[in-house]
């Protein structure tokens, strides 16, 4: 309201001062209305300009999920609009180019939609089924600090009542908003609804962005009206292209535009002009010596006052049905070399849960993952295999993949003195070693990644799953929601309060009176133990907090048996392969057993950049499709399937992250 009634002023005042008597000489008068249009004013040191806008943003993406959301299909676009905010200051260079520096806050929120059509079993005795069609919505809640220097060359100095200027900024941007919600509606029919609720509308997933790339940069264009009120000043109108260069997230396909309509005031700060003193024609008379004294309004004090006013919770509680990270058995070696790289881990460690992780990063414990399989498992033997990438990369030969063999064995002996294993003169006896010139399953040496790719030394375990597929953890959250109330006296005007809570992972800002209602998801590791409730609110140096004790013996429980949401498995395959290993079955026929029926089962057929695009396509559908015949051979009809291509990959740029890409992904719904 300020910035609109300052317009309103600068008119008035520019409208009086035309209008005023004054000279009546035609020339004086062309002169007046000629100096109205010169920009920027001669006497002017700088400017200010604060703006407030409304930005439509587009989004075009190519991704099915990032980290935290559930994969409904791939999102190709979104759209999107917020409010927008910048306080800029300006200097002229010349009378056609001025530089500017703005900073201020961009709402950049946006949804994505995606619709399909999955065959529901309508009436379990008679076996009907009817397509049930559903739309995916991904709603994003962005916000960035944005830094915005400009460049803006004036094109015409009499356009309409002011200058028209073109506009060229680079920005840089900080997240400081970024939170997402996951529901999905139902279509058609009109009679259908969820089991879970009864409506015909659920919440999939909420939460915060977790891979939100922390530094943004972009560039915007676009064109600035300017309309003349008098004084140096001007009210602005801006439309702006924005083009943001980095994806919104580290872990998907994610671009981001905009389109921005600004409108603000240019207060032109100027060089006082001093107009001269007219002495006095009388006596100046006495000053008079009344002291006005003046009385001191009082001062309130600033005050904040939050309260936590009710909670709704509840125990949720129940069993994740997950699986173990896929394992690369294979150590990967620089060309000519036996050197085992420093990457592997061989002491000095704590083993990892490989339930949840990045299976990349995690494959440097190869050697004791493999050693705590085969403590699992005393009947197992493990056959060390080195290998080359044949004589004209290595000309070595068969003595290099000699050395590689040895080289790993001794890395294996080191790590069971690390281990401690229990009688290792036994343990030494179910290690064999072998070598050849190229892998048994070597990679195209067409390729340079290829070849690298077959200077390595395979582990192959007999007698023993490489991975314990499948896993059930239980779990228990508490959910629902804290209703906090928000007063507070004597703050600056316009300024914010901060809150902090302790059961919610974002920090809210918040207008100083409000009212709100957070969501709680608290890890519940101890029923009879008290969960602390806290929520601190803060203004500069001033704040205040409450506090409320959450007995979890006193709330309801809500009990799930089984909860798909975390299960996501990756099966490898070998090279140019879609066959299924007997280990790939296992986890199949593990899952087929647990897994409820009618449970929707997603596969994605997975293959990595090396060959031709063509042949990586067939690989993808040809994995998707064998794994989907195998489940369906040994469960009958008891299950729903999707088939689809997989659009997030592991990195290309290691030999393990492309032997991963080499498989197909499972996820359940």
């Amino acid at each position: 309201m300020k910035i609109y009634s300052k317009i309103i002023i600068y008119t008035i005042i520019s409208v009086i001062s035309v209008l005023k008597p004054g000279a009546t000489d035609a020339s004086t008068t062309k002169l007046k209305t000629d100096e109205q249009f010169v920009f920027p004013d001669k006497n002017e040191i700088i400017a200010v300009n604060p703006q407030l806008g409304y930005c439509i943003n587009l989004f075009s993406s190519n991704f099915s999920r990032f980290q935290g959301s559930i994969d409904c299909g791939v999102f190709k676009s979104g759209i999107g609009s917020g409010l927008t905010g910048l306080l800029g200051i300006e200097l002229k260079l010349n009378n056609k180019i001025c530089i500017s520096l703005a900073g201020g806050y961009v709402d950049r929120s946006g949804a994505f939609t995606l619709e399909s059509t999955l065959p529901i079993r309508d009436d379990i005795n008679t076996g009907n089924v009817e397509p049930v069609t559903t739309e995916n919505k991904l709603t994003a809640n962005i916000g960035y600090v944005e830094i915005q220097p400009d460049i803006r060359y004036t094109l015409s100095q009499k356009f309409i009542n002011g200058p028209l200027r073109f506009v060229f900024a680079p920005r840089i941007s900080f997240p400081v908003n970024s939170t997402f919600i996951q529901n999905e509606k139902i279509i058609s029919p009109d009679n259908a609804t969820f089991k879970i609720n009864g409506q015909k509308q659920r919440e999939i997933i909420s939460g915060k962005i977790v891979t939100m790339t922390t530094f943004n940069y972009g560039i915007s264009i676009g064109f600035e009206n300017m309309l003349n009120i008098g004084r140096g000043n001007y009210i602005t109108q801006q439309i702006l292209f924005d083009y943001n260069i980095p994806n919104v997230t580290r872990d998907a396909i994610w671009k981001a535009f905009g389109i921005r309509f600004m409108a603000g005031l240019r207060y032109s700060i100027q060089k006082s002009e001093r107009e001269p003193i007219t002495p006095p024609i009388l006596p100046l008379p006495l000053p008079d010596t009344t002291t006005i004294v003046e009385k001191k309004k009082d001062n309130i004090p600033a005050t904040i006052d939050v309260e936590i006013d009710g909670i709704e919770a509840y125990i949720y509680k129940g069993n994740y049905l997950m699986a173990t990270l896929p394992l690369v058995n294979a150590i990967f070696l620089e060309r000519n070399s036996a050197k085992l790289p420093s990457k592997y881990i061989l002491s000095d460690f704590k083993m990892p849960s490989f339930i949840e992780g990045d299976a990349v990063m995690l494959h440097k414990y190869v050697i004791p993952r493999i050693i705590s399989i085969m403590e699992k498992n005393p009947e197992s033997k493990l056959i060390i295999a080195g290998a080359t990438s044949g004589k004209d990369n290595e000309p070595l030969g068969i003595k290099l993949a000699n050395e590689r063999a040895d080289s790993v064995y001794s890395a294996f002996l080191k790590t069971f003195a690390v281990i401690q294993i229990t009688e290792p003169l036994e343990f030494e006896k179910r290690i064999k070693t072998t070598s050849s010139i190229y892998p048994r399953y070597p990679s195209n040496q067409d390729y340079e990644k290829g070849a690298d790719e077959n200077q390595r030394v395979d582990l192959f375990v007999e007698k023993a799953p490489l991975q314990e597929y499948v896993s059930l953890q239980k779990f228990a959250e508490i959910r629902g929601t804290v209703k906090v109330k928000l007063n507070s006296t004597g703050l600056k005007a316009g300024q914010n309060i901060t809150l902090k809570p302790s059961f919610y992972d974002t920090t809210i800002i918040s207008k100083p009176i409000d009212n709100f209602e957070i969501p709680i998801k608290i890890l519940l590791f101890d029923s009879t133990s008290a969960a602390m409730l806290n929520i601190t609110a803060k203004a500069d140096s001033i704040e205040d907090s409450d506090y409320k004790e959450l007995k979890p013996a006193i709330l309801p429980v809500k009990e799930v048996e089984l909860d798909l949401s975390k299960f996501e498995a990756i099966l490898r395959f070998d090279y140019n392969s879609s066959v299924l290993s007997d280990d790939n079955k296992g986890l199949l026929k593990q899952m087929a057993g647990i897994v409820p029926k009618g449970t929707t089962i997603i596969i994605y057929g997975s293959a990595d950049a090396l060959g031709s695009e063509e042949r990586n396509k067939q690989l993808e559908y040809e994995r998707a499709k064998v794994t989907k015949d195998f489940i369906q051979s040994i469960s009958k009809d008891k299950f729903i399937f999707i088939t689809d291509t997989n659009k997030s990959k592991f990195p290309e740029d290691t030999e393990e992250g492309r032997f991963l890409n080499r498989s197909m992904k499972i996820r359940l719904r």
